[in-house]
């Protein structure tokens, strides 16, 4: 079936741990996986709780589940088949089905002392009884199964006429696909069949299958024979990684409500495959409702072991809790695993991870461990949006960023703001606490990222309106300025994000992105400093700046800068690589390919950017003078 084996955190805290003994102090460092692994460099520090757990501990208590994994003290990895072993036998246990069970399920169960007599068949008789027959393949000839999930089928082999020769198989053909519909038990022989054999005279028959999508469904049918013949085994041979494989972790309680910090992991995402890494979080521990039909047209909501006891008519159906859990985050950079923020919602109690693996033909990938940090919440809840909403692409505009914090009994506070965005911030202008300005320090200030700290807001601040003001030039439309606040007395401790909403009715977007309009929506902006360069070595205007913003991508695009004369010929190529979003520079000191000074006169620089949805070049006149 889908599930291979449980898990449960329960069980681990409770045996490993100790069960969970209060409020976390400080910081909270969770380790799936990597016992072998040296610990964390705070563990050991006050205030830090770390907990090494294990992916073999588990069980479906806490709602985890594990789906086509192999997992070892060393790490999660999908499932690869192995094209020696069939998959038929006990294929029940892993959540498949044989779809006319009563009736040749024999021949599927690894026992060579059982058979499934295929009665003799003829096409025309059939016809001339009930005028229904359309093909020499009968219905009464299939043996069908469902595998529970997707496999790729590397061969069949065919047993039949083991104790009499004479009751081998003849004529077949072989059907893969998605399960079918099956009304009363019986199911048609299906088509396109993927391969046929004819005037079989083997007992023991291996059918190589050719390559194909992974499938779900595996039918045998039997052609019309005149006597019987007699099924003794259907065996099958999957090869390569599963279609996809899934470890959810159990619902983590942390007893109280918490802030998510980073998440990190470490791990292999083979060529062509994907590892997708999501999180969710919740205010109670369980993140579906169930329903029951009430019998009057309507359902009502029942526990999760109440619809176990229902019986299957009686169920209506199961939902996402929305009330009480954020949907599944989407999936992380996988190359973000040295520490990525979680973006699910905090403070909550619940927090849960899943990690999807798709591989593709041999490549697949594994998963090391997996390591959340959380500490205990400087304040209940904490909304922000950014004024104004839409900007000028790569020109410096004047933004607030406006925070209104829920602080109760028992949170801490706070005292610093740290706002990341893939613009480029220039300077923290101003910062105002209730409407009135505030002494303020600027903790960092960096092309893509700013911290300030000012007087610590508390509970008797709770809802007061803060406000910081900073200049930044933005160069993607829909950017985004995600802000955390923290407290500056535990530095150890993650910062809390901020929810992104109606902080202020002073403005007006609700958001915490800008965008642009669209007539600045472009790719490329360059420019030149200084216009006159004089290459001459005396220290002054030796090299000219080819400056350039990137806009409005997402990864990086290939990049070259080039010099040329007013002949066509490339004097030089000052830069070729691949770049991100963001502002560069690239100076030329006015030599050619060979490292000789170029004459004085006029040249020609161009830029261009190779990206997926379109290639761009700006070009321009530069003077070098002597």
């Amino acid at each position: 079936m889908k599930v291979a084996r449980f898990l449960s955190l329960s069980c681990i805290f409770s045996l490993a741990l100790g069960f969970w003994a209060g409020p976390a102090s400080g910081l909270t460092i969770y380790r799936f996986g990597g016992e072998d692994r040296p610990k964390p460099p705070e563990e050991g520090q006050a205030g830090v709780d770390f907990r090494q757990l294990s992916w073999m501990n588990f069980d479906a208590e806490p709602h985890g589940e594990i789906i086509d994994l192999n997992v070892d003290s060393t790490g999660i990895q999908p499932l690869k088949r192995n094209p020696d072993f069939n998959i038929a036998p006990g294929i029940e246990e892993k959540g498949g089905a044989h779809l006319r069970a009563n009736i040749n399920r024999e021949v599927w169960d690894g026992d060579m002392g059982t058979f499934w007599l295929a009665e003799k068949y003829l096409c025309a008789d059939h016809s001339i009884r009930s005028g229904a027959c359309t093909d020499d393949f009968s219905r009464a000839g299939t043996a069908n199964i469902y595998l529970g999930g997707l496999y790729n089928i590397d061969r069949l082999r065919v047993i039949s006429g083991f104790t009499d020769p004479g009751r081998t198989v003849g004529i077949l053909r072989v059907h893969l696909g998605p399960r079918p519909i099956v009304n009363y038990g019986i199911v048609p022989p299906k088509s396109p069949w993927i391969v046929e054999v004819r005037d079989n005279r083997e007992q023991i028959l291996d059918i190589p299958i050719p390559s194909h999508e992974a499938v779900e469904f595996v039918q045998v049918a039997l052609a019309e024979h005149n006597t019987d013949w007699e099924v003794n085994e259907i065996e099958v041979y999957a090869k390569g990684f599963v279609k996809q494989a899934t470890y959810i972790s159990d619902v983590i309680d942390f007893e109280q409500p918490m802030a998510w910090g980073d998440l990190r992991w470490s791990g292999v995402q083979e060529s062509g495959a994907q590892v997708l890494i999501r999180t969710r979080s919740g205010l109670d521990d369980d993140a579906d409702v169930f329903w029951r039909f009430t019998g009057r047209g309507s359902k009502a909501e029942v526990s999760r072991a109440g619809y176990s006891d229902l019986k299957l008519n009686e169920r209506a159906g199961i939902t996402h809790d929305l009330d009480h859990w954020t949907f599944w985050s989407a999936p992380y950079d996988f190359a973000d695993s040295s520490g990525t923020p979680v973006v699910s919602v905090s403070p909550r109690r619940y927090f849960q991870f899943k990690i999807d693996f798709l591989p593709r033909e041999n490549a697949g990938g594994r998963m090391g461990f997996v390591e959340l940090r959380a500490s205990e919440p400087v304040a209940t809840n904490l909304v922000g949006e950014v004024w104004p909403v839409e900007a000028k692409v790569g020109q410096q505009s004047s933004f607030t960023y406006a925070l209104r914090p829920t602080i109760h009994p028992g949170d801490i506070g706070f005292d610093r703001l740290e706002i990341e965005t893939s613009s480029i911030i220039s300077a923290v202008e101003a910062v105002r606490i209730g409407d009135a300005p505030v002494t303020f320090t600027v903790e960092a200030e960096e092309p893509h990222r700013l911290a300030v700290s000012f007087p610590r807001l508390q509970e008797q601040d709770s809802g007061t309106l803060v406000e910081v003001d900073f200049a930044a030039q933005v160069l993607r439309y829909g950017a985004i300025f995600a802000a955390q606040v923290s407290d500056s007395d535990q530095p150890l401790e993650v910062p809390q994000g901020v929810n992104p909403g109606d902080a202020t009715t002073k403005y007006e977007g609700n958001r915490v992105s800008v965008a642009t309009a669209a007539q600045e929506q472009r790719l490329l902006q360059v420019r030149v400093e200084p216009t006159i360069f004089t290459p001459n070595g005396d220290g002054r205007n030796d090299e000219i700046g080819i400056f350039y913003h990137i806009l409005e991508i997402t990864g990086s695009a290939q990049i070259a800068v080039e010099v040329w004369d007013l002949s066509g010929r490339r004097v030089r190529q000052v830069y070729s690589g691949a770049d991100g979003i963001g502002e560069y520079e690239r100076a030329w000191d006015g030599r050619d390919e060979a490292g000789g000074l170029v004459p004085p006169g006029i040249y020609l620089y161009r830029v261009s950017v190779d990206a997926d949805r379109e290639k761009v070049e700006k070009t321009g006149v530069l003077y070098a003078a002597y």
